[in-house]
């Protein structure tokens, strides 16, 4: 496959471009982008022509800015390291991140079972009886 410059030049635009936009498109709906469809849901329903084109500009801004930091740092942290070298080290890396998240995610759900539970646990003690608790 030639250069993607030679590929427009030769008229392939016509199915790169909306190929492009299909995939923008796809990506949003994938998991971690439920915060910005939920804004933009709300937002559509009872916001304003403004808060929605500041809401799509936020999203763009800022994914365009990570994308740039993870781009800049993988360009500059490969002068100094091969990958094969630093592969090794991104697998723990992630590993630790997923299993710190679960880890998060289990001691939030059980702390807020704990307090349900605590919070639900009122009854009167205006009568003569006991209880084993």
């Amino acid at each position: 496959m030639g250069e993607f410059s030679t590929l427009l030049q030769q008229g392939n635009g016509w199915f790169f471009i909306p190929s492009a936009i299909l995939l923008g498109i796809l990506h949003g709906l994938e998991p971690g982008h439920s915060k910005t469809m939920m804004a933009a849901f709300i937002i559509a329903i009872k916001g304003t022509v403004k808060q929605a084109v500041m809401l799509g500009l936020a999203a763009t801004l800022s994914h365009t800015a990570i994308v740039w930091l993870i781009a800049l740092g993988g360009m500059y942290l490969s002068r100094a390291f091969t990958a094969q070298s630093v592969e090794p080290w991104l697998q723990l890396i992630s590993a630790i991140i997923i299993l710190s998240t679960a880890c998060w995610m289990f001691w939030r759900t059980w702390r807020g079972e704990q307090q349900w539970l605590a919070g639900n646990h009122h009854h009167d003690h205006h009568h003569d009886h006991h209880h084993n608790h």
